[in-house]
């Protein structure tokens, strides 16, 4: 089979290799459609704490049941079959750790990862583990488009971002970026009722973008200079967010690009009781801030973190994007196959438009 293996930071290779088989247990998938995340490209400009080198990467996959062995289907899809469409929770889980019984399997002790530490979907064939069977899969309705449904899992990571952020109607939220990411908090911001959305963002196409197909209110970054601790880069944004909000601030942040710093100015921009949602990783250097902690005891603010998505976060999004209740079809910007990897991975990194898909025939 054809795959696109990343050999070492920087070094992509698309390469023929032996078709994996089907393990004892669990199911050979035909990859049919498989997104690039920001992630993905991380990986490929410097590495990640959680991959493991030689790696097929790619996390964000739709495909068809090949092969499945008839024991998994005892398992949580008794109904699964050969040739049908499914989406795929990344996350291989162990299921009997406290996290996986207490439902929050992404904090799995024994976790393992799709395109981190074992192989992931840029390649013709996926095997999947005995693990997997139990709760990674999300058969769809034939006909599901299976770009459209590589959204699930960035959709999930949203959900869980939000949930982080205890995120509800009639609260007020602040994005910062507005890519792929962004543009997924802020729809499903929408959905939950939150008043006021505002996201904040630099790029003028995705500005357009996100004005036209969400009800946030953009604000724009676009004149904003540069600064050690981030202040220039949104100075001009403190005062649209205060007064959008009468003075109070915002119930809750959430880091959709890793460009933001959590520092004291940003805990300023929170209303009492108000959350910031640690939801895009640091950059080195950014990750030890000092904060006023008594502004955090008395105005009873919180910070959080959010790292991926549970399979249960994973099933509620596919059944978002299912219902049309969540419609994300113009995030998608860019459609390429395998032999065109590079182009696809170029998309996502000049931030050309939003998400790019590699589809296989």
């Amino acid at each position: 089979m054809r795959a696109a293996v990343l050999k070492s930071p920087k070094n992509l290779m698309l390469l023929d290799l032996p078709e994996p088989s089907s393990p004892p247990g669990g199911a050979l998938i035909r990859v049919g459609a498989c997104a690039v995340c920001g992630t993905d490209i991380k990986m490929l400009d410097q590495g990640h704490r959680d991959l493991q080198y030689p790696r097929i990467l790619g996390h964000e996959v739709v495909g068809r049941i090949e092969e499945i062995d008839p024991e998994a289907k005892a398992g949580c899809h008794p109904e699964l079959k050969a040739d049908e469409l499914v989406q795929l929770w990344p996350g291989i889980a162990c299921g009997c750790c406290p996290a996986c019984l207490q439902g929050a399997d992404n904090r799995c002790q024994k976790m393992r990862i799709i395109g981190f530490s074992c192989d992931g979907g840029f390649a013709e064939r996926l095997a999947l583990p005995r693990q997997s069977l139990s709760c990674s899969i999300n058969p769809l309705p034939e006909g599901a488009d299976p770009v459209l449904f590589t959204l699930t899992e960035p959709l999930a990571c949203c959900i869980n971002g939000q949930e982080q952020a205890r995120l509800s109607e009639g609260e007020s939220v602040l994005i910062w970026g507005g890519g792929p990411i962004g543009a997924l908090h802020a729809l499903l911001a929408e959905l939950k009722g939150a008043e006021k959305i505002l996201a904040a963002e630099r790029l003028p196409g995705r500005i357009e973008e996100i004005r036209r197909n969400t009800s946030a209110q953009v604000i724009d970054l676009s004149p904003g200079d540069r600064d050690g601790d981030g202040r220039d880069l949104f100075r001009e944004a403190e005062s649209t967010i205060l007064s959008e909000t009468d003075g109070r601030g915002v119930d809750a942040i959430l880091t959709a690009t890793p460009e933001i710093k959590i520092n004291q100015w940003q805990m300023s921009l929170l209303a009492p009781g108000g959350r910031i949602c640690i939801f895009s990783g640091p950059r080195p250097g950014d990750d030890v801030k000092m904060l006023d902690l008594r502004s955090m005891h008395y105005l009873e603010q919180t910070i959080t973190g959010s790292y991926g998505c549970s399979s249960r976060h994973n099933r509620l999004a596919a059944r978002l994007l299912l219902s049309g209740q969540i419609r994300a079809d113009w995030i998608i910007t860019k459609r390429t196959d395998l032999p065109r990897i590079e182009e696809a991975f170029e998309h996502s990194s000049r931030r050309a438009g939003f998400k790019s898909v590699v589809c296989f025939a």
